[in-house]
């Protein structure tokens, strides 16, 4: 009896062995290989890089995933997680690549390589007989549905958020053409999330927007005249809404101001000042020291009479000119009498032998050119 027992006890211990091995295979007919085993939460960085084509790529960060390449904003959480989500594919078939001819399928080089951390994939051509696609990974060739493909080849706009504000600080003011918007405005343009974006063409018209943040940086943006297209110019992108959006104005609102530790932003932070001087503005000249000598203002002569210096005549200060125009001279002769006797010849200067000195010019006095 009691050895009955102990069969018994045996045989129910091989049924449940055989049992877990029955689900073990099960579960692992039902879970294939797939091409990355990684969750997609742990991924932290990916890189897509294609011939010819600007490297996208996109990291992980606290507040969700962001673009670094080729444009920096914020990344769109859904397309990376449905790229996440295409390369964890079953792999229908593998074999080690040292017996491929890498370059007939297209991996040497790769027309398109992805990185996911430490993971490199290199994407090929497709299998004519099965149009599945070649990938190269870790020394095997694997064939997977062509299905993840299309999101590698996406443009990186297809990656950007289409939240028109970043989502890691909040706007704290904005003004639309210098005027304040009003708070309700204010939280609406933080959580406006565009339908479809668009890249920026040379069309630069609408109004002014300039939208301050928490951490004191700047963002500028053009909006159109029905609301519909917000332009923004530090990436040249176009976030076009469903709606037009209406703006409400408060010019009493009050700029709170950078926080504390931080400098008072400009008009423009985003952008150095690069206008250009006005041409028609006058020439602005730099005033003298306070200590500097006055320089001494030129003498303007009014008539060729005048002698050729630029310091004043002290006789002709104290004669006081002629008549009613003292700034004038008299005319020569004026003052002499035509009839009078010529002067008597001084002895003492007269040779012999030699003729009367000749008449001297005879000299206006101070007292005849006030006449």
């Amino acid at each position: 009896m009691k050895a009955r027992w102990l069969v018994n006890l045996v045989l129910l211990l091989v049924l449940a062995a055989l049992g877990l091995g029955i689900r073990h295979i099960l579960s692992v007919a039902d879970n294939p290989q797939t091409l990355i085993a990684t969750a997609a939460a742990d991924v932290r960085l990916i890189e897509v890089e294609r011939a010819g084509e600007p490297r996208i790529r996109l990291e992980q960060t606290p507040d969700g995933w962001r673009m670094r390449e080729p444009m920096d904003l914020d990344a769109d959480q859904g397309q990376v997680e449905r790229l996440l989500s295409g390369l964890r594919t079953p792999v229908q078939r593998s074999f080690p690549a040292q017996s491929a001819a890498l370059g007939e399928l297209g991996l040497a080089p790769a027309k398109l390589q992805v990185r996911l951390d430490d993971l490199i994939l290199g994407f090929g051509g497709l299998d004519p007989l099965g149009q599945r696609r070649y990938v190269a990974a870790d020394g095997l060739v694997h064939l997977i549905d062509d299905g993840v493909y299309a999101r590698l080849i996406a443009p990186p706009i297809d990656y950007c958020s289409r939240q028109l504000l970043p989502r890691a600080t909040p706007p704290v003011y904005a003004t639309l053409n210098g005027v304040p918007l009003a708070g309700a405005s204010l939280k609406t343009l933080a959580g406006l999330t565009a339908e479809r974006l668009e890249p920026m063409t040379g069309d630069l018209s609408g109004e002014p927007l300039q939208v301050r943040f928490g951490d004191g940086t700047t963002l500028r943006l053009l909006v159109s005249a029905d609301r519909r297209r917000w332009t923004r110019l530090d990436q040249r992108l176009r976030y076009v809404l469903g709606d037009g959006l209406l703006l409400e104005l408060d010019p009493t609102a009050i700029d709170p101001g950078p926080p504390p530790g931080l400098p008072a932003p400009s008009a423009d932070s985003t952008a150095p000042n690069t206008q250009a001087p006005d041409p028609v503005a006058p020439a602005v000249t730099a005033a003298p020291a306070p200590d500097a000598p006055l320089e001494t203002p030129p003498v303007v002569r009014l008539s060729p009479d005048q002698e050729q210096s630029d310091q004043p005549d002290a006789e002709a200060e104290a004669g006081a000119g002629f008549g009613a125009e003292p700034y004038k001279a008299p005319p020569a002769g004026f003052g002499i009498d035509p009839f009078a006797p010529d002067p008597a010849p001084d002895p003492a200067g007269t040779a012999p032998g030699v003729g009367p000195a000749t008449k001297g010019k005879a000299e206006i006095t101070p007292s005849l050119r006030r006449y």
